[in-house]
């Protein structure tokens, strides 16, 4: 516990110093984070609401988010989407796993995103890497970011404040629940399967 508020005091020193570009910069780390999987996104966006205000400091970190996670799956699809498909046809439980991923329901997944503790680096890859079809992969990811964006912000320094108080992991059900709801909705509504 001594060592989260010795990384809270030195990085809240750190972000007054940097005053604006601090915003930037955590801005670009999130964008990089889906490919990075190992940046720790819950204190990045946390500081774009300190630096940049709730409001502002969401919207600017959601729209981050996305962009991060489009960057991620284009990128990823266009380099290792042919390897992928030789490396995973041969392999039968590989490829019904993959096969399974990409017919997955849009409420499935993103209920699956919208999990705090999910590996999204596994999930924006799998998607990536089985050609799930960008429409249903982007509607999933922006339906879900405002919730694991909502989620690290205002949670972000609270983690184990969630795990002891049931009300927050109540409010984190209510959300994953939320996310559920929508996705099932804009499924319908566009025929996304």
């Amino acid at each position: 516990m001594a060592w989260i508020n010795n990384l809270n005091t030195i990085l809240n020193n750190l972000l007054e110093s940097a005053g604006i570009w601090g915003g930037i910069l955590c801005c670009l780390l999130i964008i990089i984070e889906p490919i990075l999987p190992f940046l720790p996104m819950f204190i990045f966006v946390t500081f774009n609401l300190l630096i940049f205000g709730y409001v502002l400091g969401f919207i600017i970190s959601y729209i981050c988010s996305v962009l991060g996670c489009l960057l991620f799956y284009i990128v990823f699809n266009k380099l290792l989407s042919k390897k992928a498909h030789k490396f995973y046809k041969d392999r039968q439980k590989l490829n019904s796993l993959v096969k399974r991923y990409k017919n997955i329901k849009i409420e499935t997944l993103t209920t699956i995103i919208s999990m705090p503790f999910t590996p999204a680096f596994m999930i924006n890859l799998l998607a990536a890497v089985s050609d799930m079809p960008l429409k249903k992969y982007m509607t999933a990811e922006i339906i879900a970011k405002i919730f694991i964006t909502i989620f690290w912000g205002f949670f972000g320094f609270s983690l184990i404040k969630c795990l002891k108080h049931p009300t927050y992991l109540i409010v984190v059900g209510l959300m994953l629940l939320g996310g559920f709801l929508i996705s099932k909705l804009i499924s319908k509504k566009y025929n996304l399967e």
